[in-house]
């Protein structure tokens, strides 16, 4: 996901969230609409509304104040759909060129050309990322999401964090085994840091509405913490239900606090 594009993204969020700010506001104002004209080296006051224009007295600060306030806002909601609309317009183009992007990059032919313009800057986390390791061959019938080098994934959210990753040229592994405590587990994604070379671990828990799944997520965790991958530290989750599926904003805010891309 280009950066720029994820920086749109968020300032439509913002904007959205300001509008429902002004759209509260607009029901609290007094009905009608201030005219402010100058007479002299002064400016008088009126109030236009349905029984046309009236005069409006210096003793009726209060309402001339509250009416400049509703212009304010009238004039500032005009500004945010204008610029909502921007967003949406740029939006529309860019994920219509980078959904192309993404299937190149997992296209199996195209995708082998352009790898070597995607794979780590360091030489020695590049040869990391291409050798072979010990992958998960549990429920393989669940890889069922094309991903990128021609790997499958288990689920959407996953593509997603594996996408960002390749783009960002940040090496990892895909469910390489890693055994703590004489137990074998799979994280999702085993992660180097593109600088320092410094192992992450990145699990990413689908399908926290499940009870099952939710006691095996805690259990995994507390492993993990039990074998010094701290959250937060070089543990890395993202978490997901029906009703809250993963973004890809959230990815790229954590590559980005993460790995500093």
């Amino acid at each position: 996901m280009d950066i720029n594009c994820n920086a749109i993204k968020r300032k439509k969020e913002r904007i959205v969230k300001e509008l429902e700010g002004v759209n509260s506001l607009e029901k609290k104002f007094p009905q009608g609409e201030l005219l402010c004209s100058k007479n002299g080296s002064r400016y008088k006051w009126y109030l236009k509304d349905q029984q046309g224009i009236s005069y409006l007295p210096k003793s009726n600060r209060k309402i001339a104040e509250t009416l400049a306030l509703k212009k304010y806002y009238a004039y500032k909601k005009q500004e945010l759909v204008s610029n909502l609309s921007a967003c949406d317009a740029y939006l529309q183009k860019m994920l219509s060129k980078e959904n192309k992007t993404e299937q190149l990059l997992s296209h199996p032919e195209y995708g082998r050309l352009l790898e070597k313009y995607f794979i780590p800057k360091q030489e020695e986390l590049w040869k990391w990322q291409s050798e072979n390791y010990e992958r998960s061959d549990l429920h393989k019938e669940n890889l069922v999401i094309k991903g990128t080098q021609g790997k499958m994934l288990r689920s959407k959210s996953e593509a997603i964090i594996d996408m960002m990753l390749y783009q960002n040229r940040i090496p990892f592994h895909y469910e390489e085994k890693l055994v703590l405590d004489g137990i074998i587990i799979y994280p999702d994604f085993v992660i180097r840091h593109p600088v320092t070379g410094n192992y992450y671990y990145w699990e990413h828990f689908g399908m926290m509405d499940e009870e099952d799944y939710l006691n095996h997520a805690c259990s995994k965790i507390k492993r993990y913490c039990q074998n010094g991958i701290i959250p937060s530290v070089n543990l890395i989750m993202t978490y997901e239900t029906k009703e809250h599926p993963l973004s890809v904003e959230k990815v790229d805010l954590i590559i980005h606090e993460y790995f500093g891309v």
